[in-house]
Formats: C-alpha cells, sequence, structure tokens
C-alpha cells in the first residue's frame, strides 16, 4: 500500500477510536454501568478520584498490553508494543474528552437511562466496526485477548469472553470491598455484553459497501481470500498476496 492508503487507515482507526470512547462515555453517563473493558478503570476512579475516568482507562489498557508483552516476548514486535500504547493513551484521552462534551447528558427517568444505554450500544460498535475494518493495529483489549487464545490455545472468540468475565468480576469484587453495592457493574453492562458484539456483526455484514468505499485495498485482499489466494501478513501494512 501506498502512504496515502496507509494514512486513510490510521484516520479511520483514530475515529474509530473516537466512536468507542463515545459510545463508553454514554454508557458511563446512564448511570446503568459500563463496557467490560472500561469497568474496572470506571471502579478505580470512584475510588482514587485524584486521576480521571480517561487516565485510569489509558493506565489499565497498559496494563493489558504489559500482560500481553509479557505472555508474547519476543514474539510481540515492538512496533505492535508502541502503537497499541499510543491508542491507550489516546483513548484515554478521548474518554475524556467525551465525558466533558457529553456534561448535559443526564438521563432521570429509568427509560431514558436504558435509552442511552441502546444507543451507545450501536455508537461503540460503530467503532468497534471501524477500527476491524482499518487492518492496521489492534486495541489492547483485542491484543490481550488473542495472546491470551495463543497461550491456552482457544479461539479468540472464548479468550475475549473469559477476559471480558474476568474483568467484570473483579469490578464486582472491588465494587463490593469498597462501596458494599455495585456502582461500575449493572444492568446495562449485561445488556451490552450480550448486544454489542451482534451489532459488530450486523454492521459488517451490511456496510460492505461502505467499507470498500472507504478501503477500496480490502477489496482486493477479500477478493484474494475468496479465490483462495494466501495473504501473507493479515497487517495490510506489510501485506503481500501469494
Amino acid at each position: 500500500m501506498n502512504r496515502m492508503e496507509v494514512f486513510r487507515r490510521y484516520l479511520i482507526l483514530l475515529l474509530g477510536i473516537f466512536f468507542i470512547a463515545l459510545g463508553v462515555s454514554m454508557f458511563t453517563k446512564s448511570g446503568l454501568g459500563t463496557s467490560a473493558i472500561s469497568v474496572i478503570p470506571l471502579t478505580l476512579s470512584l475510588q482514587f478520584p485524584q486521576l480521571s475516568y480517561g487516565t485510569w482507562v489509558a493506565l489499565f489498557n497498559i496494563f493489558l498490553i504489559g500482560l500481553e508483552w509479557a505472555m508474547l516476548r519476543a514474539d510481540m514486535p515492538r512496533r505492535e508494543v508502541v502503537q497499541q500504547f499510543v491508542f491507550a493513551l489516546i483513548f484515554g484521552s478521548v474518554v475524556d474528552l467525551t465525558m466533558l462534551l457529553l456534561w448535559w447528558l443526564e438521563p432521570d427517568a429509568y427509560w431514558q437511562r436504558l435509552a442511552v444505554v441502546g444507543a451507545s450500544c450501536f455508537v461503540m460498535a460503530f467503532g468497534v466496526y471501524l477500527t476491524l475494518i482499518c487492518r492496521v493495529g489492534l486495541m489492547a483489549g483485542d491484543g490481550f485477548a488473542r495472546a491470551l487464545s495463543g497461550k491456552i490455545g482457544k479461539s479468540f472468540a472464548v479468550t475475549r469472553v473469559i477476559s471480558d468475565t474476568t474483568m467484570l468480576l473483579i469490578a464486582v469484587g472491588l465494587c463490593l470491598l469498597w462501596f458494599g453495592e455495585l456502582l461500575s457493574v449493572r444492568e446495562g453492562t449485561v445488556i451490552v455484553a450480550l448486544c454489542c458484539g451482534t451489532i459488530v456483526g450486523f454492521y459488517t455484514r451490511h456496510l460492505k459497501q461502505l467499507e470498500y468505499l472507504l478501503l477500496p485495498f480490502n477489496v482486493t485482499v477479500d477478493s484474494a481470500q475468496v479465490a483462495g489466494y494466501e495473504v501473507v501478513d493479515t497487517d495490510l501494512e506489510t501485506s503481500r498476496i501469494h
């Protein structure tokens, strides 16, 4: 790919990170919990408000990168470590930014809170969809789940469920220990856990034309795979088709 194509992919990735962060902030403002990847940072921000919510999000993602590196060591390229670290800092910063932008969002009635949770599902899922179609990097949560998949010999989908469930259980334990009630893990957390992946799948299936409009090179790679050719590197910055 030429440099303009790579630039476009990273631009779309950053847009995806923005939508994920916006969805996380909307979800948090609903008062009905937050997503699995953000539940521990939210719990920590409630107990230690000296650091902002977004700062805890960035620190937690950096912690996941450390765990990923501990599992992969030499198999984790330095470029990927740096890339995920930068994404973590951007993600945390944008969470703080979107929390500020949503200062006005204070749903009161329960149905309004549920509506905000539902809207956040679609926003977060669209962000995830954008990060997937750009195919140039992984967020820390996905990178950690991928490393765990290779370590224990389970599929990525299984290890993502394992990692998300573990995060939720840790957050539940911290909430009960520090507050005596569930502040960061509530019914909205379950709703998003059940729905977000399905919505991502819907976007992936039905927004192919948008993907190919934004990233025409994906047509070449997808067509090659359908035709039985081997894509040597799944990172499209360096991919070659044989």
